[in-house]
């Protein structure tokens, strides 16, 4: 009864639209044809909502110097823009959580099929595990080494800037492979130095570029470098970071590991400046035990100062971790972590859950 309506209906339409006269016709196949012109000139448009929950007991040799706290936050609420104009790409991402900001804004342009263009406000290439989003990287935060060597958290320079910069960049592959791969992949670039949504505070120009080698498929050999410089006192001094990584990834299986190190000018005041050393290293290991939760185990090490082992600032961190991801927009993780701080003198338990939703 009801494939009898159906095509009842059509056939009433199709008559219907055969005594409609030629020139009414036309016009509505040009207004058809304008809307559909309009319509694809429209970005796409995604987004991600990201809610946490923490908590962390700090333990101290001083008893008053130990700290508990427990919180819910909105960790990230984006927006995100993707589309095309004639033969470039562009993107614009917004997040509203906290304070808002700008985090990426740029345009790109393949210029060859081992040439693509990149310019505006984006991730540094710099590291292997730089170029994860929230989505898609194992552990809920990232790596010490990389929060405090790669623009985001910089504990020695200062700039927080998650991950990006301002410049312009050139990427590619070469030698592709069957398998959907290539062999050897660039991507370098010049940024302002000063992190994001903000003007260059010196005219010397900072480079970043990584180079990945892919003998198979899921094996991946990377080297980064970035050279730049700080404003202090009225001269430049050095902000330089060196890394080698290796990553080891199949459909079950994910084993990473990074080792970075950092040379920065300081104030240390009086007029005065001088050049911290800092270095670090993390393995993180991965299971898929079904489709879709994967089981995680990764350490993580930082020292901000090589030469001051008695300060506060060397992290040695252990985490154990899990992913539930039951449909391809929404993901579940959960990090239990023991840090310990300064040789064992103040420790740290922390348990981390978020849920992401996008959209």
């Amino acid at each position: 009864m009801k494939t009898t309506r159906i095509l009842t209906s059509l056939l009433g339409c199709f008559l219907f639209m055969t005594t409609i006269p030629a020139t009414a016709q036309d016009n509505i196949e040009t207004r058809v044809g304008k809307l559909e012109k309009v319509l694809s000139r429209l970005p796409e448009i995604s987004g991600l909502i990201n809610l946490r929950y923490q908590y962390e007991l700090k333990e101290d040799d001083n008893p008053y110097k130990q700290q508990e706290f427990n919180r819910f936050d909105v960790r990230r609420a984006r927006l995100d823009f993707k589309g095309n104009v004639s033969v470039l790409d562009y993107r614009l991402q917004l997040e509203f959580a906290s304070s808002p900001k700008v985090l990426d804004a740029y345009i790109t342009w393949k210029a060859a099929p081992a040439l693509t263009v990149q310019a505006g406000q984006f991730k540094i290439p710099f590291s292997l595990e730089n170029p994860y989003g929230p989505t898609t990287l194992e552990t809920i935060d990232n790596s010490l080494v990389i929060k405090a060597l790669c623009n985001y958290e910089d504990e020695v320079s200062g700039i927080k800037a998650n991950g990006r910069d301002i410049g312009i960049s050139v990427k590619g592959g070469f030698f592709a492979r069957p398998g959907g791969y290539k062999v050897l992949n660039y991507h370098a670039g010049i940024f302002n130095g000063a992190g994001i949504n903000t003007t260059d505070d010196n005219n010397v120009k900072d480079f970043s570029g990584i180079i990945t080698v892919n003998p198979i498929k899921q094996l991946t050999l990377a080297g980064s470098y970035y050279l730049g410089s700080l404003p202090l006192q009225g001269e430049h001094h050095a902000r330089q970071r060196g890394g080698l990584g290796v990553k080891f990834e199949t459909t079950r299986w994910l084993v990473r590991s990074e080792f970075i190190h950092g040379n920065t000018g300081v104030s240390t005041g009086n007029g005065q400046t001088d050049d911290i050393y800092s270095d670090g290293y993390y393995a993180v290991a991965g299971f898929f035990i079904t489709p879709a939760l994967q089981l995680l185990a990764k350490y993580d090490f930082f020292q901000k100062d090589i030469a001051n082992s008695t300060a506060e600032v060397t992290n040695s961190k252990y985490l154990a971790g899990i992913r539930y991801i039951p449909s391809k927009n929404l993901l579940l993780m959960a990090n239990y972590s023991f840090t310990s701080i300064n040789n064992e003198t103040t420790k740290k338990h922390g348990l981390t859950a978020q849920v992401l939703v996008s959209f």
